[in-house]
């Protein structure tokens, strides 16, 4: 576990967490009410998220996970969508498009650090059929650091700069 990364380790550490404190919860209402249904309930919460995270440490441990680091150069909101579209440009000056959940705090002219699980799905040629099929695919990000020498208003692109 010395060399998972930070960002893979903590989504582990969180899914088992999330697990274990669901089933305390069901234990304890459960030694005051009397209720098994919750109690089986929150049982199979923990079940799920075990397996979840056995998957996870596999993933992990057996870096079957791809990176992709860079710096964002632009950020797209998407309306009536759950995702937004990050620009990320490398240092060769290779820029790439992510679709990531709106809740991911990205910022322009910040460095980071994706971590995607390796498939073998073709892409469909949709992107909204292409997201709901990936959308077990991101594992999580960490931020590198501003890029030096840079603001968010020194990277030109086409595209829509705005953060929400």
């Amino acid at each position: 576990m010395k060399d998972f990364p930070l960002a893979l380790l903590r989504k582990w550490i969180f899914t088992l967490a999330m697990g274990v404190g669901c089933l305390g919860i069901g234990f304890v209402y459960f030694f005051f009410s009397e209720d098994g249904v919750l109690l089986g309930l929150s049982g199979l919460v923990f079940g799920f998220s075990l397996l979840r995270s056995i998957f996870l440490y596999k993933t992990i441990s057996g870096h079957d996970y791809e990176t992709v680091e860079g710096t964002c150069v632009a950020i797209t909101n998407r309306p009536l969508r759950k995702c937004r579209r990050i620009r990320i440009m490398d240092d060769h000056g290779i820029k790439s498009t992510l679709l990531l959940a709106k809740q991911a705090k990205v910022k322009i002219g910040y460095q980071y650090r994706f971590f995607f699980k390796k498939t073998t799905r073709p892409s469909l040629g949709s992107e909204f059929l292409d997201t709901a099929l990936s959308t077990d695919c991101f594992l999580g990000y960490e931020e590198l650091g501003e890029f030096p020498g840079a603001d968010a208003g020194s990277f030109s692109s086409s595209e829509e700069k705005t953060e929400k």
